[in-house]
This record gives structure tokens, C-alpha cells and sequence, in this order.
């Protein structure tokens, strides 16, 4: 149910849960995500906010290695990458792979604009 409101964008459900038993922001599902970074997944930047002011890690890491920023990266959402950035998420912590937030945003071909935002925001942290 919590990732669910997560990645949905319920606020208020996510509010009274997570009040009730703080603990649920590092609660990772079977892929080792957690409720901050269904939030990503799902574009919920008032989401990302509360998450982050309610404690969640911002730079916790997956199954796979990736942190929210690098989910935010590869979807190409400028928005999430900036206020995840701002923040305080590391953009030098490489996934399984090796791979930094920045080349999961080169990944994809159609990135330029989200490329050089980023990388202008990622050498001011």
C-alpha cells in the first residue's frame, strides 16, 4: 500500500502511515526500493518532498545499486534530478554496474537538455 500511495502521489495516505510507523521510509520491496523512490518512479514531486522533510534517505540504494536520483536520471525528469540534487542526493554514487546518476541520463537518446542541467547541477553540489 505505501508504494502504491507513493508512486500514486497520496500524500495524506502516505502522511498517516509513515507518522504511525516512521520506520516504513526505509521499507524496500522486493527490488530493494523503497517508498522515496516509487515516488521517483512516479513523477510525485510533492511526494519526493514530504518523503525527504519526513526523513526518508535520499541516497539509499536498490537491488540493483541505483538511488532515486539515478531513477530520476533515467527517466529523464529534470524536476525530480533538481530537487533531489538540492536536496543534498549524491550524484556520485555509482550503480552494480559502475554507473553514475550522469550516464544514466546519457543513456537515453533524447536527453540533451536534462544532460547539461544536470551536469550543471551536479558540479554545484
Amino acid at each position: 500500500m505505501v508504494y502504491q500511495a507513493a508512486s500514486n502521489g497520496d500524500v495524506n495516505a502516505l502522511t498517516s502511515v509513515i507518522r504511525e510507523d516512521p520506520s516504513i521510509l526505509e521499507c524496500c520491496d522486493s527490488e530493494g526500493c523503497t517508498p522515496l523512490m516509487h515516488a521517483v518512479s512516479g513523477r510525485q514531486v510533492d511526494t519526493v518532498k514530504l518523503l525527504l522533510k519526513m526523513g526518508a534517505n535520499i541516497n539509499m540504494q536498490d537491488a540493483y545499486g541505483r538511488t532515486s536520483l539515478c531513477l530520476a536520471t533515467y527517466l529523464g525528469w529534470l524536476e525530480g534530478c533538481v530537487s533531489l540534487l538540492r536536496n543534498g542526493a549524491k550524484h556520485n554514487i555509482p550503480d552494480k554496474n559502475g554507473r553514475l546518476p550522469l550516464h544514466a541520463a546519457t543513456a537515453e537518446p533524447d536527453v540533451s537538455s536534462t544532460v547539461s542541467k544536470t551536469a550543471s547541477l551536479t558540479s554545484q553540489s
